[in-house]
């Protein structure tokens, strides 16, 4: 079977917008949009098991076309820090309106009070590195 048949099928199957011959690993690209989400978790979770949970977004976010990095932090007490970087507007907001949809990232997101989730997306005008 072609390669770039067999990569179109895979991510059909995963209901994701990567484009077949775009490698997100190797790329290494100057990011346009920075979204921010914070959140607190339910407070029956263990930190283990958010760090976890939030971890294995990881899978599902990378396939998305437009990914560039994502950081999670902590504060300690529950409150929770994720930072999406994305080459465009366009796929930051086509990616958070699909990941609600997206039946694997329900799953993590059962450990997040929902009213507590602010979500911003801001254009990037600056990026330093020494």
């Amino acid at each position: 079977m072609n390669k770039l048949i067999l990569v179109i099928m895979v991510n059909l199957l995963f209901n994701c917008t990567t484009k077949p011959d775009q490698n997100n690993s190797s790329m290494k690209t100057t990011p346009k949009v920075v979204e921010v989400v914070l959140f607190e978790a339910y407070p029956g979770y263990s930190k283990e098991d958010v760090k976890t949970a939030l971890a294995s977004l990881n899978d599902i976010v990378k396939l998305y076309h437009g990914f560039v990095e994502r950081t999670t932090a902590s504060n300690g007490d529950g409150k929770y820090v994720d930072i999406v970087y994305w080459n465009d507007m366009k796929s930051a907001k086509a990616a958070a309106e699909d990941l609600t949809k997206n039946q694997d990232a329900a799953a993590v997101f059962n450990i997040i009070k929902p009213e507590s989730i602010q979500m911003y997306h801001f254009d990037a005008f600056n990026q330093f590195e020494e």
